[in-house]
């Protein structure tokens, strides 16, 4: 019986051991900060001499907060000046992350995002896609869910008012017409009494 014993223990020892094995270590954590570590945040990952403030996040940052300091009419103007470009685009999309930003400019602002984000590399790719695409995607999708919710509403409103003044004419036709009936008494009750006074 403890030879059994024995060999269980020593059978429960060695999977034990061996499931600790099967286990992956924990380098996970380890790559995920080396990963972000490592994350730079250009525009492209290859130097090249033409692309302005490539590698320049602090810019990029500095560009999108002074933006917000501008009106929608500032930044509008600021917006016709710029080239077509990856950066002038990308210019573009920060100066349409005002509040006051018209929804259809929030629109265009979003295909050009979803280009870039195709075209850019890295971190910037990352940074475009978590800080201004899909947070500005879910604002329009709750700003088109207003407006639509608001036009049903005005809709229905106006359809309301229709009714109503449907009821206030059949209101007005049924006084109309008791009014007339009214009046067809007193001249019934009228040639009533002259047909009791007036003796043949």
């Amino acid at each position: 019986m403890k030879a059994i014993i024995i060999k269980a223990g020593i059978s429960l020892l060695v999977l034990s051991l061996a499931g600790c094995k099967l286990v992956p270590e924990n380098n996970v954590n380890v790559e995920r900060q080396e990963v972000l570590h490592e994350r730079n945040y250009c525009l492209y990952q290859t130097p090249d001499a033409s692309v302005e403030k490539n590698c320049d996040i602090h810019y990029w940052l500095n560009y999108w907060l002074d933006g917000d300091e501008m009106t929608w009419a500032q930044r509008k103007a600021e917006i016709a000046l710029l080239s077509d470009s990856p950066q002038d685009q990308l210019r573009k999309i920060l100066l349409c992350q005002g509040k006051d930003t018209p929804y259809q400019d929030k629109l265009r602002s979003q295909s050009w995002a979803l280009s870039l984000i195709k075209e850019f590399d890295g971190g910037m790719q990352d940074m475009l896609s978590v800080m201004i695409y899909h947070p500005s995607q879910v604002l329009l999708e709750s700003e088109s869910a207003v407006v639509t919710l608001s036009k049903i509403n005005g809709g229905q409103s106006t359809r309301i008012e229709e009714q109503q003044e449907l009821v206030d004419q059949q209101r007005l036709q049924i006084e109309q017409q008791r009014n007339q009936i009214e009046q067809l008494l007193k001249i019934e009750a009228s040639i009533m009494d002259n047909a009791k006074g007036d003796p043949k």
